[in-house]
């Protein structure tokens, strides 16, 4: 199981020590509810007078554990961000196992090309240009979910919003956090 743990740093430095610790804690943590999982990848990297943690879990085929923290040292950066990978699988873990059953039914996904744009405003263009520049694309997977699960996906990969299409009513859903901290959903009527 360790070797499919990929501790890295980003111009920083890590050391033997720091990089036992973050593996042997993963491999407890992830043991205590799986009995396997695809990858993870921990990063550190600085951010001005604060060390950053980022831990990326591949758990199964569509599922990811997402999460990062900030502290004045590294191993407390990574034990922040254990901690919320504990609390998040320890919350959803009865709907992960009833996840993968339902995965088994198969349910249909529809592909999507997801377009991250710029900002125009940022990027200094003239005001004859009215077109933003689409600065990355890729190719994403709107999953058939009900809206619990695509509650606790939008959680478990720490975002901001989900698309998907939802289970009762076969129609196109979003799930947004909002400022206010509460969660918006938005399901168009036909």
């Amino acid at each position: 199981m360790k070797n499919k743990i990929l501790v890295s740093g980003k111009q920083t430095k890590i050391g033997l020590s720091l990089k036992k610790h973050s593996i042997n804690s993963i491999t407890t943590t992830l043991n205590k509810y799986f009995q396997d999982f695809i990858s993870s990848n921990i990063l550190f990297s600085k951010d001005t007078f604060n060390f950053k943690c980022e831990i990326n879990i591949h758990l199964e085929k569509t599922i990811f554990i997402k999460s990062h923290s900030l502290s004045n040292d590294a191993y407390g950066a990574f034990n922040l961000a254990n901690e919320k990978i504990k609390k998040r699988i320890r919350r959803y873990h009865r709907k992960l196992t009833d996840h993968r059953s339902k995965l088994e039914k198969k349910n249909i996904d529809i592909n999507a090309s997801e377009y991250i744009i710029e900002n125009p405003e940022k990027m200094k263009v003239s005001i004859s240009e009215k077109e933003p520049v689409i600065i990355a694309e890729s190719e994403e997977i709107i999953k058939t979910l009900t809206v619990s699960e695509a509650i606790m996906l939008m959680d478990l990969n720490d975002q901001n919003a989900i698309f998907f299409k939802n289970t009762k009513n076969n129609r196109l859903n979003i799930l947004f956090k909002k400022s206010d901290g509460n969660i918006g959903w938005l399901d168009p009527k036909k």
